[in-house]
């Protein structure tokens, strides 16, 4: 596990990427100084023009987050991925060290990195904070929040990242895998609920927010679930009291709190971390690097990779072009549902032809081998 060559290998193969977790720390530091300037200019605006001046954070954190978020998925896809096709990892396995210690030594270089960069980036925004006129409207605690949230969700983005390397047999697969399921509980939901959105509206049900699909705690609930989108939003906690302050929605400033500071919020990156962990030492152990450079490494897998594509496509199909052409909104209340049974026909002319255009693809990429190694 400590194993200086193992160790010297993961750093020498993807030192690139780990320096970019530090650059982009080095970013958000960046964003917020350029936040604090445009406050005072706003600030000096108001006071010249005569007009009331509202705080509203806009450092573009956000960006941030989604450069983290790429960077923790492209670590692990570099780590695992690119050794299976440039032939480095049969060299790893070739060392005299347990296979569990090589993908657990991988595991700890990239979590070192992203806990050092994490924390790089907190001095930094906390510099600015108490260096500009952005301490009379941030506190400390709630960039320490922010902190924990990126430290526990690009750590469990990573950690799973890493465990799809056992199940991915190229670079492109496992990044492909790991983004579609990090965040596909959330984007599923949403087309679920636009399916029986559509259905209820034709037989003339129109009052649905009154049930626990439609309501802000089942959003909040499956966002939770796709936990990197709350990184990726975090401009809304950074943001809630000063929405509150101007008046928001009670319902939508609790359904936040629940979202950030409730317990399944901090649990479900943690148990992702733990369990990606527990897998791959698990599946390690019997690690073969056979089928390099195509889809799956395991063809036992196909069918139900062949059948997810074809549900998420079917229901992506239908949900795009009905929502294109009908005239189907949720909260139509009172409006004649005859209409909405011309939507029900092309919701599944669609969905039926997205899901066979989501059937050739999915074969003729199950049929590929691709490769990514140096000449």
């Amino acid at each position: 596990m400590f194993h200086k060559g193992l160790w010297f290998q993961h750093y020498k193969q993807s030192k690139y990427i780990l320096w970019a977790l530090w650059l982009v720390a080095a970013f958000s530091g960046f964003q917020m100084y350029s936040h604090a300037n445009n406050v005072v200019a706003n600030l000096e605006s108001s006071l010249k023009n005569n007009y009331k001046f509202q705080y509203y954070f806009n450092a573009e954190l956000d960006t941030v987050s989604m450069l983290q978020l790429l960077i923790c998925i492209g670590l692990p896809a570099f780590l695992v991925g690119f050794s299976r096709s440039n032939q480095s990892l049969e060299y790893m396995y070739a060392m005299p060290v347990k296979r569990e210690h090589i993908f657990l030594s991988k595991w700890m270089l990239g979590i070192v990195h992203i806990i050092g960069a994490s924390t790089f980036g907190l001095l930094l925004q906390l510099i600015v904070i108490h260096t500009t006129i952005l301490n009379n409207y941030l506190t400390d605690g709630i960039f320490w929040v922010y902190y924990l949230h990126q430290l526990l969700i690009l750590c469990g983005v990573f950690s799973f990242s890493l465990w799809l390397g056992f199940i991915g047999g190229s670079f492109f697969s496992q990044v492909a895998f790991s983004v579609i399921f990090l965040l596909l509980p959330y984007l599923l939901f949403g087309l679920i609920k636009e399916a029986i959105s559509l259905h209820f509206f034709a037989f003339g049900v129109m009052k649905l927010t009154d049930s626990w699909v439609f309501s802000q705690a089942a959003n909040r609930f499956f966002e939770n679930i796709s936990f990197p989108i709350k990184l990726l939003n975090i401009s809304q906690l950074i943001n809630m009291n000063s929405d509150l302050q101007r008046g928001g929605s009670m319902e939508y400033i609790e359904s936040l709190r629940l979202t950030y500071y409730g317990m399944m919020s901090f649990l479900v990156p943690l148990l992702v971390t733990l369990g990606s962990v527990w897998g791959m030492l698990r599946m390690a152990v019997t690690a073969r690097n056979e089928n390099n450079g195509k889809v799956l490494l395991n063809n036992k897998l196909r069918p139900y990779l062949v059948a997810g594509v074809v549900v998420c496509a079917f229901l992506f199909g239908g949900a795009v072009l009905e929502g294109t052409l009908g005239n189907h909104y949720y909260g139509s209340d009172g409006t004649e549902h005859g209409r909405y049974l011309e939507n029900i026909a092309i919701y599944y002319a669609a969905a039926l032809g997205s899901a066979g255009i989501g059937y050739y693809l999915i074969k003729k990429w199950l049929g590929s081998k691709q490769q990514l190694s140096k000449n």
